[in-house]
């Protein structure tokens, strides 16, 4: 393990950029309150995070074997039966097995992507657009500082601590997923009449049962670089020296920024989504508990009338209440627009009449604009995998 970094003390967290901004004012400094002396209470016995296994260290269970893969599952069945009608119950079973490991390396492999992303952005390594200027700052993300004082139960959190776990973590990760690899390795060889088209057809089976979780895990590390760009820009805004007011404008337009980007993604989101939810929708109607007085009328034919008149009530229901739903985001995005846009005009002609020594620089407006930018498309990236995640839920429904 590499010897861990000493920082410098103009390095910036995460929680000293968030200290900044939040006061306001321009001399960005911040007094230390003096701590009372009053004893603390005894906390729980501190167990290094060395001695945990992986689980309880990055809280997600890598055991756990997901429904379309145990033997309640018939899916898993079916599709080795495609290939193969007469296999036995114990061969099956062998199979499932394999099926079973290879989830668990697609799992530990996003994962240490994952752990990746958090590492180069605990140590200044994350890429950045050209257009952004790199400036190696050290974000350890809030996810990584949380789990250390739920896995230790200590709220020490210094950059050597969190990089001193973070490479503890990669380590394991490292090592559980080479273990689940010789396992695999091992079980495939021992398989009778374990073909290259079965494996291939298992391989395909399970990507596409993990295909929820691979999207979940693709919009994590991808949120981990617009949060680390944001702090950047942050930082780099705050190097320009600006005046309280041009924080508070800063901070203001970020904040009308995103109520404007976040009521028009809802909008598209729910436009785009009311013909899969109609459909859903008819689909559950045909199976839904019809009221009790329904089914005691004995004559069948006003039984079925009746039964048919109830499901098509709920369904005009249920498009009314997705219309209305519609055309609130709608006008609420409307009513955001037009606020963004209004002060935004604003803020430009108030520019013009300020001395020119009080005005933004060129530089505080270019990192500005880039903040901007980069919160509608934090958003935007957010929205697009929920509307996935929806349509597999579609599918699978």
């Amino acid at each position: 393990m590499a010897r861990p970094m000493q920082h410098s003390q103009s390095t910036w967290n995460e929680v000293d950029l968030s200290q900044k901004f939040s006061q306001l004012s321009s001399s960005l400094q911040h007094p230390k309150q003096k701590k009372k002396t009053n004893k603390v209470s005894r906390r729980s016995k501190i167990i290094p995070h060395t001695e945990l296994d992986l689980t309880q260290i990055i809280g997600v269970n890598i055991n756990q074997v997901p429904p379309f893969l145990r033997s309640a599952s018939e899916s898993f069945k079916e599709k080795i039966h495609d290939i193969r009608p007469k296999i036995s119950q114990n061969h099956l079973e062998e199979l499932r097995h394999v099926a079973i490991l290879m989830y668990k390396m697609l799992l530990l492999e996003k994962l240490q992507t994952l752990w990746i992303t958090y590492r180069k952005s605990g140590m200044g390594e994350l890429q950045q657009p050209t257009s952004i200027k790199h400036v190696g700052l050290k974000i350890w993300l809030f996810e990584i500082r949380s789990r250390i004082k739920h896995v230790e139960n200590a709220n020490i959190t210094d950059d050597e601590k969190c990089q001193l776990f973070v490479d503890h973590c990669q380590k394991k990760l490292n090592d559980q997923n080479e273990l689940y690899r010789n396992q695999l390795r091992y079980r495939t060889s021992h398989i009778v009449d374990y073909t290259s088209a079965m494996e291939l057809t298992i391989e395909n089976f399970v990507k596409q049962g993990f295909m929820y979780q691979r999207i979940e895990y693709d919009c994590q590390i991808a949120l981990v670089q617009y949060h680390y760009t944001d702090a950047v820009l942050k930082r780099q805004y705050l190097i320009e020296n600006p005046t309280e007011n041009q924080i508070r404008l800063f901070k203001h337009l970020s904040k009308l920024k995103y109520e404007e980007a976040i009521t028009k993604y809802h909008f598209n989101s729910l436009k785009q989504c009311i013909p899969e939810h109609l459909a859903l929708n008819f689909i559950r109607n045909q199976l839904i508990e019809k009221p009790s007085i329904i089914d005691s009328i004995q004559d069948g034919t006003i039984r079925k009338k009746l039964s048919k008149h109830y499901i098509e009530v709920v369904e005009q229901a249920n498009a009314d209440i997705m219309i209305l739903a519609r055309d609130t985001a709608e006008r609420q995005m409307r009513q955001y627009q037009t606020k963004y846009n209004m002060e935004m005009n604003q803020m430009w002609q108030h520019e013009k009449i300020l001395p020119t020594d009080q005005r933004l620089t060129s530089t505080m407006i270019h990192l500005m604009e880039k903040r901007l930018t980069n919160i509608d498309a934090r958003l935007e990236f957010i929205c697009k995998c929920k509307a996935q995640l929806f349509q597999l839920n579609t599918n699978v429904l």
